[in-house]
């Protein structure tokens, strides 16, 4: 049984690498984006940017700030039988989120692609919430993602304690899924 802890810049690859794992390898896939999306729609009943920040700070505050890896790690205790290959946690923005995955002996896998492309990426898939956002937007997200707002939040000390770091600056999805299956040591 493996764990794996999925970091990385924005539109970067993560979600590809996640559904990978499930739906080749058989893995259980928690989103701690989706976490904060379920706790959000129960206490606001909504899921609009600014209340999923306040709902995640919120269960921060209360519980620190690597309560979501603690949620998805008894999220898989509980369906474990299930699903013995193991576990894919993705999109924490913590540090202390990734620490949580790595002291429950996860592997931490960071994702990144250059900004550029990464933009095309996000305007290309077209999400809801992703689809009006502006390049300057996106930088801000970055910059926030990046410990200026919080220093909590901040990708890029993830990826200093990364034990894989993924480049996703290709053009063929077939190929980073081959990238990521070697680098994961789980070709097959």
């Amino acid at each position: 049984m493996k764990i794996f802890g999925l970091a990385g810049t924005h539109a970067s690859g993560k979600d590809t690498i996640a559904d990978l794992l499930v739906s080749k390898y058989g893995y259980f896939h928690v989103s701690t984006g989706d976490i904060f999306r379920e706790e959000a729609t129960k206490r606001y009943g909504s899921i609009e940017r600014p209340v999923l920040y306040k709902t995640a700070n919120e269960i921060r505050n209360k519980d620190g700030y690597g309560a979501v890896s603690f949620l998805a790690l008894q999220r898989y205790e509980a369906v474990k039988e299930k699903f013995p290959n193991g576990l894919v946690v993705s999109g924490f923005r913590a540090l202390e989120e990734a620490k949580v995955i790595k002291e429950a002996g996860g592997i931490i896998v960071f994702v990144d692609a250059d900004a550029d492309i990464r933009f095309k990426r996000l305007k290309d898939r077209a999400r809801a919430e992703e689809s009006d956002l502006s390049r300057e937007e996106f930088n801000n997200r970055e910059d926030a993602e990046n410990g200026q707002t919080d220093p909590a939040f901040n990708i890029l000390a993830i990826k200093d304690i990364a034990d894989i770091t993924i480049n996703n600056n290709g053009d063929s999805i077939e190929n980073f899924k081959n990238d990521a299956e070697t680098a994961l040591g789980i070709s097959g």
